[in-house]
């Protein structure tokens, strides 16, 4: 049996973060390198040594992307755009890649969306739940597709709901 991993949130990412800069900016050397070596798995500073680390200007941005990839996330915005998607009390369709989340849906109708490098399909009392209007007209331009829309103003105009949804935060 796995270990399921503990629950998270984008506050809590967000406490992580500071905390794995204050770790970089500590006096205690085994703290402040522990931390420079978390920071190489962003591309940036992937080939720099840890003293170049320590030196170089670090900002809270770069703290979480680190915090988003060691989640599994590309990136912050995804982490900050996804986490909040998984609710609780809902049973919805899982596919570990896109091709097959779609052939799904166009079998079967729902709204696609991503979590990571996954893809799970939900109904509209989901969509509701996570706050939006289901009928709103932007989810049938973008095909219900929030992974690969067909219509990018339409997820734009979806993205700033989502955006006001979460509590209107663009960090």
């Amino acid at each position: 049996m796995n270990k399921s991993q503990k629950s998270f949130s984008v506050d809590e990412c967000k406490v992580r973060a500071s905390l794995l800069l204050k770790s970089l900016r500590s006096r205690d050397q085994a703290s402040s390198q522990k931390a420079a070596k978390r920071f190489q798995h962003l591309p940036e500073f992937g080939v720099c040594s840890f003293e170049e680390i320590l030196q170089a200007d670090i900002k809270r941005k770069h703290a979480l992307a680190v915090i988003a990839i060691e989640k599994g996330f590309t990136s912050w915005s995804d982490l900050k755009c996804q986490l909040p998607f998984i609710r609780g009390g809902f049973l919805n369709q899982w596919f570990a890649n896109y091709a097959d989340a779609k052939s799904y849906q166009h079998a079967n109708s729902g709204f696609l969306l991503p979590f990571k490098n996954q893809f799970f399909m939900c109904d509209a009392d989901y969509i509701v739940n996570l706050g939006f209007d289901a009928e709103d007209p932007d989810w049938a331009l973008i095909g219900y597709d929030w992974a690969h829309p067909a219509d990018k103003n339409a997820w734009q105009r979806l993205y700033k709901k989502w955006i006001f949804i979460q509590g209107g935060s663009n960090e």
